[in-house]
């Protein structure tokens, strides 16, 4: 089972391993490099769907800079996807608990501000 270990300014520790960029974290413990950008767009929403998660989770940064467009929080809701928006620190909590549960559940994770 995947777990986010922590995030701070510009790094995440996933199963004990150090990466010093934006990710996005699956609940099978699939892992991907995201482009460092402060705003998650409709193109990035439908590559994340193609896996079909039931839950989304956003870590906006230490600061909560990252910005969700509207069009992606309405098609989120349109297609019954759960996104939960968080400071990153908080962001993993949640993602952690959601695996724990055994939900289809992906983290975004900002690591800068």
């Amino acid at each position: 089972m995947v777990k986010i270990d922590s995030t701070s300014f510009g790094e995440i520790v996933i199963d004990k391993k150090t990466y010093y960029s934006d990710m996005i974290v699956w609940w099978d413990g699939k892992t991907e490099y995201r482009n460092k950008k402060h705003v998650i767009d409709m193109s990035e929403f439908v590559n994340i769907m193609k896996r079909k998660p039931d839950t989304i989770i956003i870590g906006t940064g230490q600061t909560g800079i990252l910005k969700l467009l509207p069009e992606v929080r309405q098609a989120a809701e349109d297609k019954k996807v759960k996104i939960f928006i968080e400071q990153s620190p908080k962001a993993i909590e949640i993602f952690n608990g959601f695996v724990c549960s055994g939900k289809k559940v992906v983290a975004v994770i900002h690591t800068t501000c």
